[in-house]
């Protein structure tokens, strides 16, 4: 059975893991880093089958208005088990003013607008470089 967590729980060996499945070597490969990001989130949620974490997602966010929702990930072995639709309605049960954004892959654009997210009318992005 899967727990899921709200209290920055996070094993950070599995999230690189989790990361590295999915091709985001860029966030791994300075710890130091991804744990500020981790720390920087006002929401994340992790999900854990036993003792091993096999999926987390986050957000930031000020309560009131808005929240981006960022790298929703699960182990490659415990997707399409509702995972990763469970991590983001967990994030969005926080509040029900805030609108959301999710900055996502867009082979799972299909997925995102089933749990009701759409096209929003402006997204623009300044790319760092670096």
């Amino acid at each position: 059975m899967i727990k899921y967590h709200r209290d920055k729980k996070v094993d950070y060996n599995r999230l690189i893991d989790l990361f590295n499945q999915v091709g985001w070597r860029d966030k791994t490969n300075d710890r130091d880093r991804l744990k500020a990001m981790v720390d920087n989130s006002q929401i994340v949620v992790t999900a854990w089958d036993e003792d091993v974490m096999v999926g987390s997602a986050r957000c930031t966010t000020d309560y009131v208005f808005n929240g981006q929702i960022n790298n929703v990930v699960v182990d490659a072995e415990y997707r399409r088990k509702g995972i990763e639709k469970a991590l983001i309605n967990k994030i969005l049960e926080h509040s029900n003013q805030v609108t959301y954004m999710l900055r996502g892959d867009t082979r799972n654009e299909g997925f995102y607008r089933r749990l009701g997210f759409e096209d929003g009318s402006i997204a623009l992005v300044y790319k760092r470089q670096g």
